[in-house]
This record gives C-alpha cells, sequence and structure tokens, in this order.
C-alpha cells in the first residue's frame, strides 16, 4: 500500500510539472491581465486534521482577498506527497506554491542551523516562549537562514503541538524508567540525542512503519506531539504516556521565490495576508488540539503521566550532555540569542 502510494504520488507530481510552473515569468507579472492564478499547497495529514484546516484557511482568504482571482488547490492526506522532505523538494521546484513543514525538516534540507534551535530541550516552557523566537529578532535569522540557502521565502511559524512520549511496556516517571525502551525518533542529533541522554534507545523508523512497529515489537514508544499521538491513534498501540514536553513542533511556513516573485504588488499582499491568517488560525486549533487529544486520550484510558517539578528537574539534568554535544548544530551566537530573548541568560 506505502509503495502504492509512493508510486500515485510521483506520477501525481509529474503531471503538475508538465502542466507548467511559474518559473520563467517575469518579476511582478502573474496576474496582471487579471488571469487566474493557481497557488498549489499540500501536506501528508487528512482533510479533518487540524494541520489541513489550516490550510483550507489560507485558501479561503486567498480566494476571497483576490476576488476569485487566486484558486488554491489543496492536496492532502499524502496524495501528492509521500514525505516531508518530498514537500520541501517540490517547493524548491515550484511543483508546490505554498507548504509547511517542521523546523527539522527546514534545518536538514535547507542546512539552516537556527531552525534547530527548536530542537534544543527543554529551552522552551511554553508555545508563548517559541513565538518570542519566531516573531521576533531570531525570526529574522530564521528568515534570513532559509531565504540563502533555497528558493523559498519564510512566512511564519506555528506549533503543531509539544512533545511526550508513549510507549506500550510501563509507566514512566523519570528517566531510569526509559533504560532499555526503544523509542522512536528522526536521526536529527538533538531529537536523537535527547532520547538517548533520557535513557532510552533512539530508533529511527519513518512515521508511517510507527503504528506497525508499535504492534509488532520493532519499537517500543515514540516521542512526538500528544496530538500526533492522538490524531494517528498510536495510543491505540502505546497506552503509556508521559508529558515530558521536552520540544516544541513549529511548522515553518514558506512560499516559492519563483513564484511570489513573478506575482504583481498586489497578489502579493493577498499571500501575505492568507499567510498571516492561517498562521493566526493555526496556533489557535493547536492548542484545542492539545486539549482534545489528552480528553481524548483519558477517555480511551490511556494512563497518563504528568510529571512533578522534581521528576521534571530529572529530565533537565539528563539531557544537559546532549545540548552540549549538540549546541555547534544550532550556532553558539544563534543559541546565546534565543537564551537572551527568552530570559535565561
Amino acid at each position: 500500500m506505502r509503495k502504492l502510494k509512493l508510486v500515485f504520488a510521483a506520477l501525481m507530481a509529474t503531471v503538475l510539472i508538465l502542466s507548467g510552473c511559474s518559473a520563467g515569468q517575469q518579476a511582478g507579472t502573474v496576474g496582471a491581465d487579471g488571469e487566474k492564478v493557481v497557488i498549489r499547497m499540500a501536506n501528508l495529514v487528512s482533510a479533518d486534521n487540524f494541520l489541513n484546516i489550516g490550510y483550507e484557511k489560507f485558501k479561503e482568504v486567498a480566494e476571497k482577498e483576490s476576488n476569485g482571482q487566486i484558486e488554491v488547490q489543496i492536496y492532502s492526506n499524502g496524495t501528492l506527497t509521500a514525505s516531508e522532505d518530498m514537500e520541501y523538494e517540490m517547493l524548491q521546484t515550484g511543483v508546490l506554491d505554498v507548504v509547511t513543514n517542521a523546523a527539522f525538516v527546514v534545518a536538514s534540507n535547507s542546512q539552516g542551523p537556527s531552525y534547530n534551535i527548536f530542537d534544543v530541550p527543554f529551552l522552551f516552557s511554553s508555545e508563548e516562549d517559541m513565538y518570542k523566537l519566531t516573531d521576533g529578532e531570531y525570526g529574522r535569522i530564521l528568515k534570513s537562514d532559509l531565504e540563502e540557502n533555497s528558493n523559498a521565502y519564510y512566512l511564519g511559524a506555528f506549533s503543531i503541538g509539544t512533545f511526550a512520549i508513549a510507549n506500550n511496556k510501563k509507566e514512566v516517571r523519570e528517566p531510569s524508567d526509559l533504560e532499555g525502551l526503544k523509542i522512536r525518533s528522526t536521526t536529527t542529533p538533538l531529537q536523537s540525542g535527547t532520547i538517548s541522554a533520557m535513557g532510552a534507545n533512539p530508533t529511527p523508523i519513518s512515521y508511517g512503519e510507527i503504528f506497525t512497529s508499535l504492534q509488532q515489537g520493532t519499537i517500543d514508544g515514540v516521542q512526538t506531539t500528544t496530538p500526533l499521538i492522538y490524531g494517528d491513534k498510536f495510543y491505540e498501540a502505546a497506552n503509556h504516556l508521559t508529558l515530558t514536553k521536552h520540544f516544541p513542533l513549529p511548522h515553518i511556513l514558506m512560499v516559492n521565490k519563483d513564484f511570489y516573485d513573478g506575482l504583481t504588488d498586489d497578489l502579493k499582499a493577498v499571500v501575505d495576508k492568507a499567510a498571516e491568517e492561517q498562521i493566526k488560525y493555526a496556533r489557535k486549533l493547536a492548542v484545542e488540539a492539545e486539549k482534545d487529544a489528552l480528553k481524548g486520550m483519558k477517555e480511551a484510558g490511556v494512563k497518563i503521566v504528568e510529571l512533578t517539578p522534581e521528576e521534571l528537574e530529572l529530565y533537565k539534568q539528563a539531557v544537559q550532555p546532549a545540548i552540549d554535544k549538540n549546541i555547534d548544530k544550532v550556532g553558539k551566537e544563534n543559541y546565546e540569542m534565543a537564551q537572551k530573548i527568552l530570559g535565561k541568560q
């Protein structure tokens, strides 16, 4: 099934390439004659997922503000792309015009060190802390890092939840409880290094294989956000949940440079407004999704551990070696700037 999905996604991408992209248009000319302008967006989630609902807000605003001159086509549920890495590449080539990617995906593909700041464990005490960075002085670093190393412009960021650890073996309250457990992690140094420092064995498998791997015992658990654990039903195969809140998971909203540069000033303003409204709406949706996830999992009988301040401190102490070892991935200046903004220096 997964192979068929990959083939279908590749075929869909080929069709879009052959149908013509915006590359080659002169700056400021697209839409000048009132012709229809198509914006293509894609994601991996289902149509009713809160991430896709945020995309729908972009569509609503862009089409309304342009009086119908802009048509936004959203390819959800992985129908066009099989991974966020593929989404990123399609944005670079102009097959897609607007996408959101997790910050660690942007960091990996653009080689932008500033995006690794979000993988520093326990740096942020809340999503509001994260927005102090993305919406302020640090946001200008994120913008320049992306735009200097890719064919995309930075439009903003929003959270899709905070990390927790789900497992199917036992209650986890302290780092020592994680010893010997195989926990699915990405291969990014700070994410895998953090779960390793906590005592678990980081196990990199593709996101689409998590549920089956939990059922088959290939992994014992997963670290990701509570809305994803709930929305993708990982809790059905891992009914112990520990709310460590060690990372936020920001999504970065980006637009293809060639496409954006080709638009008239009026249509650029429409895209900017649509992006602003999507980000504002998506931030509210994420808060609601987190509450709904915890409520739904409690009702389903998931055993949820909320850490005491003393237990949380044990985790913070445990992960410090992972921070020390990998801080060069963020950049010393970036790390110090983030600490200063957050009042931690």
